[in-house]
């Protein structure tokens, strides 16, 4: 298992106890912790990376969970069906490199 980057539990912590007030979806929660975190295009890099690892299907919904929790996270991993703490992961995932696209141009 890969060490967890310091800049992963820097996004982590943006999911805390109170992230879900004000937002309707968990995808709107996602984004505003990404948004919040205000980490650098190289940062960004590491956490996908670290994601990637974590995606890669060598680690099973527990694990994940585990992992996450270590993290640095307030909150478990805002999903209640089996199966979707990748799907988590990847939305997260998909919201970095939404910010990376719109800080291109």
């Amino acid at each position: 298992m890969t060490p967890v980057p310091k800049e992963f539990t820097a996004l982590c912590i943006w999911f805390h106890q109170d992230c879900g007030y004000g937002h309707e979806t968990v995808e709107q929660v996602i984004e505003d912790a990404v948004s919040n975190a205000e980490l650098s295009a190289t940062q960004r890099g590491v956490v996908i990376a670290y994601l990637d690892e974590l995606l890669s299907g060598k680690y099973k919904d527990a694990e994940l969970e585990r992992i996450w929790r270590k993290s640095g996270a307030g909150v478990s991993i805002l999903t209640d069906r089996e199966g979707n703490a990748a799907d988590f992961l990847r939305e997260i995932r998909s919201a970095i490199e939404a910010l990376d696209r719109r800080s291109a141009h």
